[in-house]
C-alpha cells in the first residue's frame, strides 16, 4: 500500500468515525476523564448518601484542582451539598449528562493536567 493510499484511508475513516479517542475506556469509567488527572472521586452511592464526605473539600482545596464533575444521572439533592462546597472555594462545576458513560463515578474533582494520585476512591 502507498503513502498515500495509507493517509487517505486514515483520513476516510476519521470523518466516518471521528477523531480516535486514547484511553477511551478508561475515561467512560470516571464521567469522561483521564485516570491520571482525577484528585478524588466518590461512587454514585456516596454522592447518594446524606453524609458530605470531607474529603471532596480538601480535594477542592488542593491548588491542583481545577474542577467538580457531578454524574447527572443523579438526583439534584445529592449533587447540590457538592456544589455548595465547590462555589464556596470557587471552583467551577459540570453537570456530566453522557448515556455513553459506565462506571460507578459518582463524583470526581480533576486536574487540568496529569496529577498521579495513588489512591482516588473515598472510603
Amino acid at each position: 500500500m502507498s503513502e498515500k493510499q495509507n493517509e487517505l484511508e486514515q483520513r476516510l475513516m476519521v470523518g466516518l468515525h471521528g477523531t480516535p479517542e486514547l484511553k477511551h475506556s478508561e475515561k467512560v469509567q470516571h464521567l469522561g476523564q483521564f485516570r491520571e488527572r482525577i484528585i478524588r472521586l466518590l461512587t454514585k452511592d456516596q454522592v447518594d448518601d446524606n453524609h458530605v464526605y470531607p474529603e471532596i473539600e480538601e480535594a477542592l482545596k488542593d491548588p491542583r484542582a481545577s474542577r467538580l464533575l457531578l454524574n447527572g444521572d443523579l438526583a439534584y439533592r445529592y449533587r447540590d451539598k457538592y456544589i455548595k462546597i465547590a462555589r464556596k472555594h470557587s471552583k467551577p462545576y459540570t453537570v456530566v449528562n453522557d448515556p455513553s458513560l459506565k462506571g460507578n463515578a459518582g463524583l470526581i474533582v480533576v486536574a487540568d493536567h496529569a496529577v498521579d494520585v495513588d489512591k482516588i476512591e473515598v472510603e
